[in-house]
């Protein structure tokens, strides 16, 4: 989420910060390092700073729950089930673009997919699912 181009300023600023620590002991002496030290280390861990891109996977099945913020890029997921392996859990998008076609993926994957449509995230917990042990404490 974060350009490319954040990532070039601050590998910029690291090479700048190693060449002001040379010039400093060149002009200073090696007491120079005392106080740029600190700077000339944190600019050499920075040269490589690059992005990462983290790709996960969901298990899901037709028996989940997807709650979908009407306004929001945000999907959640519930599952009826307490002992299966179903993720549960909230999904955020960059953009409501990518969240429209990651539920329309969804959708045409699991058809039978029940979908829930809340305008706050904590609506979700009205849902009968979220009620589940009140029903079996008080059989």
């Amino acid at each position: 989420m974060i350009p490319e181009v954040a990532f070039k300023i601050v590998r910029g600023f690291a090479w700048v910060g190693i060449a002001v620590c040379i010039i400093a002991v060149f002009l200073l002496g090696p007491l120079a390092l005392v106080g740029a030290g600190a700077c000339a280390l944190m600019s050499f861990g920075m040269t490589n700073f690059q992005s990462t891109v983290n790709q996960s996977y969901v298990l899901i099945d037709e028996h989940s729950i997807v709650f979908n913020l009407t306004h929001d890029s945000v999907l959640s997921f519930g599952s009826p089930k307490r002992d299966t392996l179903d993720y549960v859990g909230t999904i955020f998008t960059a953009t409501l673009e990518q969240k429209i076609e990651l539920f329309s993926r969804l959708q045409s994957t699991f058809p039978e997919i029940e979908t829930v449509e809340i305008k706050k995230l904590n609506d979700k917990y009205k849902h009968p699912i979220y009620h589940q042990e009140d029903d079996k404490v008080t059989e």
